[in-house]
């Protein structure tokens, strides 16, 4: 696919979502805050993550004020969770880390992102694209996967090289668009669960709702 067609793709998607939000978690004021909730969206919905951070933040607003936590204290308020242990886990030793290694600030570059724990590649990249409209990578979760090799932007499976697909076509200072709208596109639109109408769907050439199309047409 050519990058005047990627682009034209990711413009009729900002169409779709004029008012769209950076991100539709909500509950946080701060970037740790924000990162906190990044983490607890691995494998688990926005809404999900909504329902308890207004207690948690309530409680741990910032890293030193988690850092007096235990492990059970956080689990307690995050119990609807998916792998709520675990990520407690990560909540707490994130906090140290930031308080001990970063002297209580959310570090700004991928990498020292993912030496904090249950922060990877793409958690690392979401953020920076959320908070700081940085453009320092796409972070592939299943919503941008699933739009990405529907409309022919990549052939691959495996979210890091999706993601240097999309880092390849879109040019760089787009990366926080191709963040934010690809994912509001796979989860109000192109979603996983059941077949997309076709009146709702603006690409005719998307392999899923429109199998028997010729792309050389």
């Amino acid at each position: 696919m050519t990058r005047a067609k990627a682009i034209e793709i990711l413009d009729k998607m900002k169409k779709l979502f004029p008012d769209a939000p950076v991100t539709e978690l909500t509950n946080w004021e701060t970037d740790f805050q924000l990162l906190v909730a990044i983490i607890l969206s691995a494998q688990m919905t926005d809404k999900g993550v909504n329902k308890v951070t207004k207690a948690l933040f309530a409680k741990y607003p910032t890293p030193t004020a988690m850092t007096s936590a235990d492990h059970r204290e956080i689990y307690d308020l995050i119990p609807s969770i998916n792998f709520a242990p675990t990520k407690a886990k990560y909540l707490l030793g994130t906090a140290k880390t930031i308080v001990e290694k970063y002297r209580g600030q959310v570090p700004q570059t991928v990498a020292e992102l993912m030496i904090l724990p249950g922060v990877g590649e793409k958690t690392a990249k979401v953020f920076l694209s959320s908070f700081y409209g940085y453009n320092v990578g796409i972070g592939s979760d299943t919503h941008v996967l699933r739009v990405a090799k529907r409309l022919g932007l990549t052939q691959e499976t495996t979210p890091s090289k999706v993601s240097a697909d999309l880092e390849k076509i879109y040019p760089k200072n787009r990366w926080h668009e191709v963040n934010q709208y690809f994912v509001l596109y796979g989860r109000y639109i192109c979603t996983a669960k059941a077949p997309v109408p076709n009146d709702k769907c603006v690409f005719e050439f998307c392999s899923y709702c429109h199998p028997g199309y010729d792309k050389h047409d």
